[in-house]
């Protein structure tokens, strides 16, 4: 009856159709589990060095030393995996194992900013900023937030009300700044420290931004 099934089309595509996709899940699965792997390692190489792969690690560096995120609590020069989870899976591990990945799949300036930022901060943890930001009541300083401040972090912490925002959904452009952000008002300091580096960098034989 077997035989049968398997030269009627309809049986064979059906046949054909669960093979493919108990294939597509067994392969879906061992590469999730990889990659989850993979992202809770710390990479050999340094951590600058991964993210470079794909990413125009220096001109976000240049742009973090401008922002008030420069230093960690600890007055440390702050590091990708500081603010950022790892976000590689089996796939562009593989690539990128051989700088493939990024000069050759994607060249420079192929990747949109503009797309990425959203992604970007939905990626941000809140247990991230919460390794620094532990008092969630008082800033940086030591000193009690504002008003409006603290009820925004009670409905964070579900105390009064909810809400669905990260951290990076409410407070945005602290550690980088797009050129497209930097017009808006609440920029103004960190676009003004920018051009005052870049300024300075040139000054210095650097390459003006």
């Amino acid at each position: 009856m077997m035989k049968s099934c398997l030269f009627n089309n309809s049986c064979f595509l059906q046949l054909l159709a669960v093979l493919v996709f108990g294939a597509g899940c067994s392969v879906q699965a061992l590469a999730s589990e990889e990659g989850m792997q993979l992202s809770s390692e710390k990479p050999a190489r340094p951590v600058v060095e991964e993210c470079m792969r794909c990413h125009d690690v220096k001109m976000y560096q240049t742009e973090l030393k401008s922002s008030v995120h420069a230093f960690d609590k600890d007055k440390k020069v702050i590091s990708c995996e500081q603010c950022h989870t790892f976000h590689f899976d089996s796939l562009t591990s593989y690539y990128a194992r051989d700088e493939y990945y990024d000069k050759k799949i994607f060249p420079p300036g192929a990747f949109d900013r503009r797309k990425l930022q959203a992604n970007a901060r939905k990626a941000i943890r809140a247990e991230k900023c919460q390794a620094c930001h532990k008092d969630l009541y008082k800033n940086i300083k030591d000193e009690p937030i504002s008003e409006i401040g603290r009820l925004c972090h009670d409905a964070f912490l579900g105390k009064n009300g909810e809400t669905r925002r990260t951290c990076a959904g409410c407070h945005i452009n602290i550690a980088h700044l797009p050129e497209f952000d930097r017009s808006m008002p609440m920029n103004a300091d960190f676009a003004s420290r920018l051009k005052k580096n870049a300024a300075a960098g040139a000054d210095k034989g650097g390459a003006k931004k």
